[in-house]
């Protein structure tokens, strides 16, 4: 009997240390999504065949590894009256159970800029979101412009992923 307690407390303490160490390796994935954006993933305007790569940008996020795939947006750079176009490789069906895309500006104002409350299909989902909605003052391009940070969140407000988009 005393064999079947200690797995059992075995098998509770080694549950206890995987969901810490999961839960830090997310937390420290959202610290390093608020920092400044400082670089940016290039990709080809027609196709988004990766041209460089920054290891920052479009990562899943601990919580959704093996669950969903960012594929790196393209056009960027992205001019302001072109569309961005997204793609998540949604692996596991009922992973994520809908979509918001935030934009966060400097004085700490946020913004969704697209949203899906459905759950996403297990497939390649894609989206399109206007450069020009990178703008923090509506109507204005020029407010567009610069080295944008876009996070991506599931409706629970679980962080999925983030990356950087130049705007010229």
């Amino acid at each position: 009997m005393s064999k079947f307690y200690s797995s059992v407390i075995y098998l509770l303490l080694f549950t206890s240390v995987i969901s810490c160490t999961r839960n830090d390796a997310q937390r420290d994935f959202e610290q390093e999504a608020y920092s400044a954006p400082n670089n940016y993933t290039e990709t080809a305007p027609n196709n988004g065949d990766i041209l460089s790569k920054d290891p920052d940008d479009w990562r899943t996020s601990p919580r959704f590894q093996g669950f969903i795939n960012v594929v790196p947006p393209f056009p960027n750079p992205v001019s302001t009256n072109q569309i961005i176009q997204f793609q998540l490789d949604v692996v596991a069906q009922g992973s994520v159970n809908g979509l918001l895309v935030y934009i966060i500006f400097d004085d700490g104002d946020r913004r969704v800029i697209y949203e899906e409350f459905d759950p996403l299909p297990q497939s390649l989902y894609d989206f399109q979101i206007s450069a020009s909605m990178l703008s923090q003052v509506e109507g204005s391009p020029e407010s567009a412009r610069g080295l944008k940070r876009i996070y991506l969140f599931d409706l629970n407000n679980r962080m999925i992923s983030y990356g950087d988009i130049l705007v010229e």
